[in-house]
């Protein structure tokens, strides 16, 4: 639905665009129609006293050859009296000619062409056509439209039917031209303006319906990108939560049935007559409760939101000494043949931060390297002292982690792929809570690994300042 509502918006949106085009292309066509019209009009103004005298000798000659012919018919009439009738009938239908061609004060155009008959009068040649074309560019430029046109004869068999839903005409070529003004009807002469290429000046015309259709179909396109990835998101939100929820399901059902079933043989079989049976169900329990207790944990410190974050208290301590007693913890229960190594650039590394949080980000990792890995385990841990920070690095033999997934690593309930099952045990929060405690301190955490070649995740705390 969303992609259909975008095309037919961006459908929409072209059709408004190319009936604008249409539209404005008819105006300039129309434009340029009136300003021919005023190109022939002014051409005559500026020719009007050799068309004048032309004209009044042709009447004059029509004028005789009339009252001769009207004498033979009627031989009592006056000549001279019928000649001085015509002439005043003449003056005056030239006054009422005159005064509708007269300008207005307050327009540039001339407020009525005259007819076209007396276009006969006009002789089109060469001249003509580019003194008119001279006219034609001072009267577009005098109206801001930037348009070449170009004036020219055309002989047409006839004359062009008009049709308001015909606007626009175009000759072989395909240049548009403007409608044909008959000029000699025995020729079949005809006077157009052709027009070359106004698309350049239309589009500059459109320049803020074309602006705004494309913010509008670039901010569509945006929205609609922006929803897919924040569907894409949220599935893999829920998924990780689903996957969180099994696994903390599955974790916190394993231990309970295990102290259950030692129970019940300690009750049923009596195993507390066997001392020998009894401390391993006790030993088993007590492991079990020991890895429930730390998965609750686990959880309860973690900001599930992340819009708080962990409650931190500030203590000014050894960082060294603190990772010493971070590996003593670990080397207890210990099922695989861990090496640790410690190195430090100074014997005494303080800082001012939570330690208990501080703690628990070394042990998060130190638990990271040890299950990652194989059999036998390396795990180097350097210190280096900076002028006003410190680096730690933990580094492990492990199995390493593919440079696509270091983005996603730190992100809450997020287990990198292994297919259908994982066969390290956890709910993905790990990570997710050293990154939280990381940032409350305003420091940095990245890491450094791929496949088959170890992790090394570098933190990068601010020194203390006593």
């Amino acid at each position: 639905m969303i992609v259909l509502t975008l095309v037919g918006i961006i459908v929409v949106l072209s059709i408004w665009l190319f009936g604008s085009y249409k539209s404005r292309q008819e105006l300039v066509v129309s434009d340029i129609e009136r300003s021919l019209f005023n190109v022939i009009q002014t051409y005559y103004d500026d020719h009007e006293e050799g068309f004048r005298e032309m004209r009044v000798r042709n009447n004059k000659q029509h004028e005789n050859r009339f009252i001769t012919r009207i004498v033979e018919l009627y031989p009592e009439l006056n000549k001279e009296k019928l000649s001085a009738v015509l002439d005043s009938l003449g003056r005056e239908r030239r006054k009422t000619f005159e005064r509708k061609r007269v300008r207005t004060a307050d327009r540039e155009e001339p407020s009525q062409i005259f007819p076209s008959f007396m276009l006969q009068n006009i002789e089109f040649n060469d001249t003509t056509l580019r003194q008119m074309n001279v006219l034609m560019d001072e009267v577009l430029k005098s109206k801001n439209i930037s348009v070449p046109v170009n004036i020219e004869l055309e002989i047409l068999d006839s004359l062009p039917r008009h049709s308001v839903h015909a606007q626009i005409r175009t000759d072989e070529s395909g240049n548009l031209t403007t409608r044909p003004i008959l000029i000699n009807s025995h020729n079949n002469e005809f006077l157009i303006a052709k027009i070359d290429d106004p698309n350049a000046y239309i589009l500059v015309k459109m320049g803020w319906q074309l602006m705004l259709s494309m913010v509008l179909v670039l901010a569509l396109f945006g929205s609609f990108i922006y929803l897919l990835w924040t569907i894409n998101r949220q599935n893999k939100l829920a998924l990780m939560h689903k996957t969180f929820v099994n696994n903390m399901t599955h974790e916190l059902k394993t231990p309970v049935a295990t102290v259950m079933a030692a129970i019940e043989a300690v009750q049923r079989y009596g195993a507390k007559d066997d001392s020998v049976r009894m401390e391993k169900y006790l030993d088993l329990s007590r492991r079990e409760l020991d890895h429930l207790s730390q998965m609750i944990e686990r959880v309860l410190h973690f900001d599930m939101n992340g819009d708080n974050g962990v409650k931190l208290e500030f203590a000014n301590f050894d960082v060294i000494k603190l990772i010493n007693s971070c590996i003593e913890t670990a080397k207890i229960g210990l099922q695989k043949d861990v090496q640790f190594s410690l190195t430090s650039t100074s014997p005494l590394v303080l800082i001012d931060a939570d330690e208990a949080h501080i703690k628990n980000v070394i042990t998060n990792l130190i638990d990271n390297a040890v299950k990652y890995s194989a059999e036998h385990v390396d795990i180097t841990i350097s210190i280096v002292e900076q002028s006003k920070n410190i680096e730690i690095r933990i580094k492990d033999n492990g199995l390493g982690i593919a440079p696509i997934y270091h983005k996603n690593i730190f992100d809450r309930f997020f287990r990198v792929p292994v297919g259908n099952l994982y066969s390290v045990k956890g709910f993905g929060l790990g990570l997710a809570y050293v990154k939280q405690v990381i940032d409350q301190h305003h420091g940095f955490i990245e890491v450094e690994s791929a496949l088959e070649k170890g992790t090394t995740f570098i933190i990068i705390l601010t020194k203390s300042n006593a």
